[in-house]
């Protein structure tokens, strides 16, 4: 790999902070899913089953960022290619390796506090990811511009589309398949609260599947994060 010239700390803090909002926001919304069995509101108490939408999504995420930020991550850039380390497991790939770069530049701080977003395809298939999170990035950057100019430039992280399918699809799976059932149960339900309740629980959920469609149409349609 030649001489190591630059080493770069990716910053773990964020994801700690992010972790632990994320591991709040589904300690609460379990707890409301739990208060929907057992306080009595004449039905209303349905209502609570929005809960179920943010736990879905919150929950997961907060499980890989907080595994994630308990692991020291660096990339290192060396004459002659780059080396990255997560938790204790090492890859090196050499200039040549590199066959295809994503990089967006944000201009202005995004809310995730990085300007710019770069993705990494090699020859071995392997995937590296890196953000204005990682110490000195743009030297990073600067690096692949300069040894891999011929590399192509285009987006590469189309894993996203699954990955949007696996949390999205489930979202306007369930909020769908609960609206039915409350609609079709309506009827036949006598009139007051229990009317009221299956009411409100089907508005609850159809407003999150409904927007969960749309942001799961689009991703799959344009390959957009």
């Amino acid at each position: 790999m030649g001489p190591l010239q630059s080493t770069h700390v990716v910053a773990t803090d964020r994801r700690r902070v992010m972790g632990r909002v994320l591991l709040v926001v589904a300690l609460v919304s379990a707890l409301l899913l739990v208060l929907m069995f057992v306080i009595d509101l004449d039905g209303a108490q349905y209502a609570l089953i929005f809960a179920a939408f943010p736990l879905l999504i919150a929950g997961p995420a907060a499980v890989v960022l907080l595994r994630k930020a308990g692991k020291p991550e660096v990339i290192e850039v060396y004459e002659s290619g780059l080396a990255h380390e997560f938790g204790g497991v090492r890859r090196a790939w050499t200039w040549d390796q590199v066959k295809a770069v994503d990089v967006a530049e944000r201009g202005t701080y995004s809310y995730t506090g990085s300007d710019i977003d770069c993705t990494i395809r090699f020859a071995d298939g392997a995937l590296l990811h890196f953000t204005g999170l990682t110490q000195d990035s743009r030297v990073i950057v600067a690096a692949l511009g300069t040894h891999c100019a011929a590399a192509a430039r285009e987006p590469i992280r189309k894993h996203v589309k699954g990955r949007a399918a696996a949390v999205l699809g489930p979202i306007t799976l369930v909020g769908g398949g609960i609206t039915a059932w409350a609609i079709s149960t309506i009827p036949g339900t006598p009139d007051g609260g229990d009317q009221f309740g299956l009411a409100m629980l089907a508005v609850a959920c159809v407003v999150p599947a409904v927007i969960s469609l749309i942001l799961l149409i689009s991703v799959l349609v344009t390959g957009r994060r």
